[in-house]
């Protein structure tokens, strides 16, 4: 493949937006892509950014145009029922483009050899079914983000309504074959799961540091880095604060919970010596200091880079079974593995008193890290993926 193929690449994260999972997924394929082909970006703009964001994001890419999103709700009954059984209604969430900006990417597919989108759901919000010489990157399969969120639903009626969207996904998810040349998933789970040979695996990985730095302090801190926009990281920190944190106190009463990430203001309530510190620009010093990082996910599809981010800094990890999903990891090896929240208490406590034990397991995760998950190592992935998608 040469550098001359035309990539266009369309997102619903700002690549130069403050750094969490999806925007972090979003710029590191980006910078593959230009190793392949020039890339155009395209921003479908469901939240909003800032001057600084777009400065950012243009010192790096070619950005050719950004997609104002817009809440539209169903129209009658006819709508409501396509929503329901009809796996080729795009309506699946109520947001929409006006039909120019639809009518503008559909322009721009044809000036380009490639395009590459970023989730069903951006490619939904656009109005487009069939994407000739496309790849999707499913990097959360909605089905089970659904089917989890069902699984630990606090209300009879919230679980039907999960187990529901599922199926309504579910039905979609089994198009993608007909829409879409190719689709990148997180995990050979997750391409298993989808059920079709179109799918390739494209893991979730993190950059290789020059310079990895520990210093725990005392008293000892566990530490929790996720955004609070994303309801799975809010869940699971609520649960850990509910669930495991005071059986950590009992123990350790000088011990200390820091929980960064944009919107986790509202966790400083949530427990003794939680120390909520919503957005933080570098964050290497602050995770540093922390003994592990926990993370607590019950629900969600793809995989959590944060766990990537938590061995890369040498940092011990104590995750749920779902949190290590989709990385071929062994309880007590890379990172410590636990749903009961007794077990999971216990392992927090455990590294916290142990430092020695804690080093050794981060050294492993360490090596694996960078034997496996460095988004360096994906070039190859990234070029084969384009070759099947643009003959």
């Amino acid at each position: 493949m040469t550098p001359s193929l035309k990539i266009l690449y369309i997102v619903s994260h700002w690549p130069g937006a403050p750094t969490y999972g999806g925007q972090q997924r979003v710029l590191e394929i980006g910078r593959l892509l230009k190793r392949v082909g020039n890339v155009s970006l395209v921003v479908v703009d469901e939240h909003g950014h800032d001057k600084r964001t777009r400065e950012k994001t243009e010192a790096e890419f070619n950005l050719v145009r950004v997609i104002t999103v817009k809440t539209a709700s169903f129209k009658g009954l006819q709508e409501r029922l396509r929503h329901e059984f009809d796996a080729g209604y795009l309506h699946t969430r109520p947001h929409t483009v006006d039909p120019t900006e639809r009518q503008a990417v559909l322009d721009l597919a044809n000036q380009h050899d490639l395009m590459w989108v970023h989730t069903i759901r951006t490619a939904n919000s656009l109005g487009i079914y069939r994407w000739p010489h496309s790849v999707l990157d499913v990097d959360d399969i909605p089905s089970r983000l659904y089917q989890s969120s069902a699984q630990v639903a606090a209300s009879f009626g919230r679980r039907m309504l999960d187990r529901r969207m599922s199926l309504i996904w579910k039905r979609r998810e089994k198009r993608l074959a007909d829409r879409f040349d190719v689709m990148t998933v997180c995990s050979e789970d997750d391409r298993r799961y989808l059920g079709t040979n179109q799918a390739q695996v494209l893991p979730n990985g993190f950059q290789r540091l020059s310079n990895v730095e520990r210093r725990p302090t005392q008293p000892p801190r566990l530490g929790f880095i996720g955004t609070f926009r994303w309801n799975p990281n809010e869940d699971g920190a609520r649960w850990f604060c509910a669930k495991v944190w005071p059986k950590i106190k009992e123990q350790l009463p000088d011990a200390e919970l820091r929980i960064i990430g944009d919107g986790t203001e509202q966790a400083s309530g949530w427990g003794d010596e939680v120390v909520a510190l919503g957005r933080v620009e570098d964050v290497v010093p602050e995770i540093a200091t922390w003994s592990a990082m926990i993370v607590p996910i019950r629900m969600g599809g793809g995989t959590r880079i944060k766990v990537l981010e938590g061995f890369a800094r040498k940092c011990p990890v104590i995750t749920t079974k779902l949190g290590a999903f989709g990385y071929d990891i062994k309880d007590g090896e890379e990172a410590y593995i636990a749903d009961d929240p007794a077990l999971f208490a216990l392992r927090c406590i455990e590294l916290m008193k142990s430092p020695q034990v804690a080093e050794r397991m981060a050294d492993r995760a360490y090596g694996r890290f960078l034997k496996s998950w460095t988004w360096d190592s994906y070039e190859h992935i990234v070029q084969v993926v384009s070759n099947i998608a643009v003959r």
